[in-house]
């Protein structure tokens, strides 16, 4: 039987697949979708393992938290949206858009929504939207903003709070202290003055009185104003004055007079 000529399209396909296309068989043509259907779907797999996630499928950004490892040195600041676990040391400034938890040391200051201090030791302020912890190895050298703390390790700075702090047993500090409430175990050291910052109660508004008000008394008429003192001089006007001058003087010059005849 004389070979069939292969369509266009088997033609193509022939070509790519190599020519694995049969075409000595009625049935050449069922075969060789098959085996594309197979190579498309081999493909498919491939790319799909290779294609990045969607956006909908990717992890959020809060839920990661980096970790140092205790061997990690880093020069330079640091900064992550995301939480930060340290173990290791950081010689510059740490920004955290989540919490830090730390067992190194950080010398740089610090700025986030959480601290949580175990063992580590920090070389600079501590500025912290949320609460700071300390445990019992801990040390800060450095102010302390944040809007609450609890320390049972070591503090010298100055430390300003929104709402409470809590000094354990073991604690020191050596700074001033501003907050709202303040509770200090036995055996706490605090070298520095406490400032107890509560909300001043508004003065109760005055009630509105019901009844009318008293009829005021009718001003007095006023009284008459005095007379003005006289502004002449005592013993007369000026003109009886001089002319008693001028008398005198006449009765002066009639004595003189008589003296010298």
């Amino acid at each position: 039987m004389a070979e069939k000529p292969m369509s266009n399209f088997k033609t193509a396909v022939n070509e790519l697949m190599n020519g694995k296309l049969r075409t000595d068989d009625p049935s050449d043509e069922q075969e060789g979708s098959e085996e594309m259907s197979d190579d498309r779907s081999n493909f498919m797999t491939n790319y799909n393992s290779f294609a990045p996630e969607s956006a909908e499928s990717a992890p959020a950004p809060g839920g990661i938290t980096s970790v140092f490892a205790p061997d990690l040195i880093i020069e330079g600041s640091v900064k992550a949206k995301s939480d930060i676990r340290l173990n290791g040391y950081i010689k510059g400034d740490v920004s955290c858009g989540g919490s830090i938890s730390s067992t190194g040391t950080i010398d740089g200051n610090i700025d986030g929504t959480n601290v949580s201090l175990s063992g580590s030791t920090i070389n600079g302020n501590i500025n912290v939207k949320g609460s700071v912890h300390l445990d019992n190895n801990s040390a800060v050298t450095g102010d302390i903003v944040a809007s609450s703390l609890v320390s049972d390790g070591k503090i010298k700075g100055n430390i300003i709070l929104k709402e409470s702090i809590s000094l354990k047993s073991n604690a020191t500090v050596m700074g001033n202290v501003k907050a709202k409430n303040i509770a200090i175990e036995s055996g706490t050291t605090l070298v520095g003055n406490i400032e107890i910052r509560s909300a001043a109660a508004e003065p109760a508004p005055v009630p509105k009185s019901t009844q009318a008000p008293a009829p005021q008394p009718a001003p007095a008429p006023a009284a008459d104003a005095p007379a003005a003192p006289d502004a002449s001089p005592a013993g007369g006007s000026m003109a009886d004055i001089l002319a008693k001058k001028e008398a005198l003087k006449e009765s002066l010059g009639k004595k003189d007079a008589e003296l010298n005849s």
